[in-house]
């Protein structure tokens, strides 16, 4: 009897161990985040680089109740260790205002090269030989 009771007791604690630890994952701040400062009159969006390192984001806001539309995506540079201001949202009165966000972090902004030198052929041109 005394030996069950002492195996219920050590499996709680590797229960309750396991469980706090998953919370302490959870619960750790992002590296890059939206912050949001409310004041009286207005909301400005913010991103976060808590890194060592230059982030690139991808900020887009879905907003309702608020006067300008944010539908355009805001892509910029993060410099590490700052905060940089991205939007400003000034509600409507007497509407209920509100958004939803998404926001994509990349390690750096990948560029596109076309090459524009390329001459095109028409399918019916006959080519000189």
């Amino acid at each position: 009897m005394i030996i069950l009771i002492s195996i219920k007791k050590n499996f709680t604690l590797v229960l309750l161990f396991m469980f706090l630890s998953n919370i302490m994952t959870f619960t750790q701040d992002k590296p890059v985040r939206l912050v949001e400062e409310k004041l009286k009159k207005r909301t400005i969006l913010h991103v976060q680089n808590d890194t060592d390192y230059e982030k690139s984001v991808f900020l887009k806001v879905n907003p309702t109740g608020y006067r300008r539309s944010a539908q355009r995506p805001i892509i910029k540079k993060i410099p590490p260790k700052s905060k940089v201001q991205m939007l400003i949202l000034i509600p409507l009165t007497d509407v209920e205002s509100y958004y939803t966000y998404n926001l994509i972090v990349n390690d750096q902004l990948e560029t596109i090269d076309i090459d524009r030198g390329k001459k095109t052929v028409k399918k019916d041109t006959i080519l000189p030989n």
